[in-house]
């Protein structure tokens, strides 16, 4: 007589992984700070990003200093760059220039919300400056009207320790990058990447530096802003043209990836693949019971929403593509209650060793479906090689079951 199937006891602690955010604060990384001096004409105080500082402009302005075409070239494969005006991009430029040279500069803008944008955007793109969280905005008036504004970065590290953090994220980086398989394609590329940092990489909240990537490299512990921008770090240089996603769950602030895989684009959430996330739950489950998590591996833009709420502040594109989502890709997709297909994923899984076998369901349909099927009339018994109970979790968030082999 056959056994019940057992729901391990972890399985509502799995699913509450999916019900909230990272919860750690300010999602841009941005120490908010406001700075003001009285004036002789006005006074204006704000700092939505920045600490912000007014003084009384010299009698000259300086020239916004263009940037020669070949210089350019160099952000062409940035994406928040991409998607700035002409007159953004050079700002973009004196922001980026300013912040590697540790110089104050005067921008082309005299809006202070729009060089906000402009920070945020050059940081986005550019996960390898992990030294700034902030800066000074300093408003140069004249009469009580703004004729200039200057940006100065603010620094956690000193040039010193910068040099010596770079360095051994760099030797990290490539002991990692050094592991991809030969031959790899972008699909390859990307999980290798993924799994490694799932793997390496400790969910912890209190992590030192878990804004950036010096958290994930140097310290091997972080929340989702620093698991992000180390995926954007690796993928880049693995030549996987990738990004930085801020927006919100419902737990609240969340970062993520967009990510070009085989000339399409795909969301990828390394966060969410490492059950790190949620030990700040009671009865958090081991990363060695658990087995990485792939829901959220390569997804288009329909799966993305029904969890994510990106941010605006620049377009993002429609990602409709699903041939390198994992489940697909791997032939873990069920589009119908198929035992055939059943079949074959448990017997690749038996053949490879696996501990575990996943897969997902296209809709909810389906995945009631095979819930009824396998748990309920207990048919998950023709796959198993045990008559003895099955541990397992399904999430209804994401068609999804995990069966422990």
């Amino acid at each position: 007589m056959r056994k019940n199937v057992n729901i391990l006891s972890f399985l509502m602690c799995f699913l509450l992984l999916f019900l909230q955010g990272c919860a750690f604060g300010d999602i841009d990384g941005l120490y908010r700070e406001e700075a003001k001096t009285e004036i002789t004409d006005s006074e204006e105080t704000r700092a939505p990003e920045a600490k912000v500082e007014n003084i009384v402009s010299a009698n000259e302005m300086m020239t916004v200093e263009q940037e020669p075409e070949d210089e350019r070239a160099m952000f062409e494969n940035c994406y928040y760059y991409e998607q700035l005006s002409e007159s953004q991009k050079e700002i973009y430029q004196q922001v980026y220039r300013s912040l590697l040279e540790r110089n104050e500069v005067s921008v082309g803008t005299l809006l202070p919300e729009e060089l906000d944008k402009i920070y945020t955007c050059v940081l986005n793109d550019h996960p390898e400056i992990f030294y700034t969280d902030s800066y000074i905005c300093t408003t140069h008036s004249r009469n009580g009207t703004t004729v200039k504004l200057s940006f100065l970065g603010q620094y956690i590290y000193d040039e010193e320790e910068c040099e010596s953090r770079i360095s051994r994220i760099e030797e990290e980086a490539k002991r990692i990058l050094e592991g991809i398989p030969a031959g790899a394609g972008d699909f390859e590329k990307i999980k290798y990447i993924f799994d490694v940092l799932v793997n390496e990489t400790e969910y912890n909240m209190d992590a030192e530096d878990n804004q950036n990537i010096c958290s994930v490299f140097l310290g091997h512990e972080s929340t989702c802003q620093g698991y992000a921008k180390a995926t954007q770090y690796l993928l880049n240089k693995a030549g996987i043209y990738t990004t930085l996603v801020s927006g919100s769950v419902s737990g609240g602030s969340h970062a993520w990836n967009l990510v070009m895989s085989d000339g399409a684009w795909y969301y990828l959430d390394t966060t969410w693949g490492d059950v790190d996330y949620q030990s700040q739950q009671e009865d958090a489950v081991e990363k060695t019971v658990m087995p990485i998590n792939y829901d959220y591996f390569l997804i288009n833009s329909d799966r993305l929403y029904e969890t994510h709420t990106p941010g605006k502040l620049v377009p993002l594109p429609d990602c409709v593509a699903t041939a390198d989502n994992y489940y697909i890709h791997e032939g873990l997709y069920l589009t119908g209650l198929d035992t055939a297909v059943l079949h074959d994923i448990f017997t690749r899984a038996y053949e490879r060793g696996d501990t575990v076998v996943q897969f997902q369901c296209a809709n909810e349909a389906v995945f009631e479906q095979v819930a009824g099927y396998l748990l309920e009339e207990q048919h998950i018994f023709d796959f198993v090689n045990t008559l003895d109970a099955v541990p397992y979790y399904d999430n209804p968030e994401t068609d999804t079951f995990c069966f422990w082999l």
